[in-house]
């Protein structure tokens, strides 16, 4: 998984109040121990602030910003899980519907985002989501392609970008994609939500 940008002030927020939290913690920690008369062995460091803010960091990360999702706490698009659609390029004049599967495997901070045709596979190497913008809330990504040994002679590795409108109600995901060079082929690209899937 690889990091992703999104445009809101949330993890500066985040971040600073998860910083006071393990500074009180750490500091109720000592004091715990303290009237309790509790004194640690030389050789075990007692909880310092850089240990509780990595363990809450961590927990928040990996899965507590999406039940805070559910209560409107936090705005970052929650984009897991399995996509069903299909995709139709330039290579064959849009006239033919490929059926593709898109997966996103999402933490707060990380993502990573595959595509799978019959012919080929591609997969995320950068990543962006807007959410302030009168045209939609979109991901957008940049990826590498690799086809599979069934694909056509014609296809070679390559890179391109990808941008995709989300309807989180809806659960639908719809937009572009543009190849590199090696292609110049583009086209477009329609999901749905299987929400029987999940992606861990």
């Amino acid at each position: 998984m690889h990091t992703y940008s999104i445009d809101t002030e949330e993890r500066k927020n985040i971040l600073l109040f998860l910083a006071v939290v393990s500074i009180i913690f750490s500091w109720s920690f000592y004091k715990i121990l303290g009237n309790y008369q509790v004194f640690l062995p030389w050789w075990i460091e007692s909880p310092s602030i850089l240990f509780f803010y990595g363990l809450f960091f961590a927990i928040f990360d990996k899965w507590f910003w999406q039940y805070l999702k559910k209560i409107k706490f936090v705005k970052t698009p929650n984009l897991n899980g399995e996509w069903n659609g299909n995709l139709k390029s330039s290579f064959n004049n849009h006239s033919v519907e490929v059926k593709a599967t898109l997966k996103i495997f999402q933490t707060w901070t990380r993502i990573k985002i595959l595509l799978t045709t019959d012919q080929s596979l591609s997969q995320s190497e950068t990543a962006s989501i807007v959410i302030d913008t009168p045209e939609g809330n979109y991901l957008s990504y940049q990826y590498i392609n690799e086809p599979k040994s069934n694909s056509v002679k014609t296809m070679s590795i390559h890179r391109g970008t990808v941008r995709l409108i989300f309807d989180e109600e809806k659960n639908t995901l719809n937009g572009e994609y543009y190849s590199g060079r090696d292609r110049q082929n583009f086209g477009s690209l329609s999901f749905e939500k299987n929400t029987n899937i999940k992606v861990t």
